[in-house]
């Protein structure tokens, strides 16, 4: 009895893996006309975006971690 509890773990999980492997490998399904071209609308409206704006919070320019002090404070600068 204690072998076949020792095979039914394996088995198992070879059944849990073909069955993850046939649902990964199934056709994709055919996108709609429109729905395509509502998600090329929102991908090229995103392309047009300009990148948002980091603020004040930048890195000092040479220094090889953040501070957390803002860009242009003279906090991290010790020539300041």
């Amino acid at each position: 009895m204690s072998a076949l509890a020792w095979w039914l773990i394996p088995i198992g999980a070879t059944l849990l893996a073909l069955l993850w492997a046939a649902w990964r490998s199934r056709p994709a399904r055919q996108p709609d006309a429109h729905e395509a071209m509502n998600e090329r609308e929102r991908f090229r409206a995103a392309m047009e975006r300009p990148l948002p704006d980091r603020g004040r919070w930048r890195r000092p320019v040479g220094s090889a971690a953040p501070t957390g002090q803002p860009a242009g404070s003279d906090a991290g600068n010790p020539a300041a």
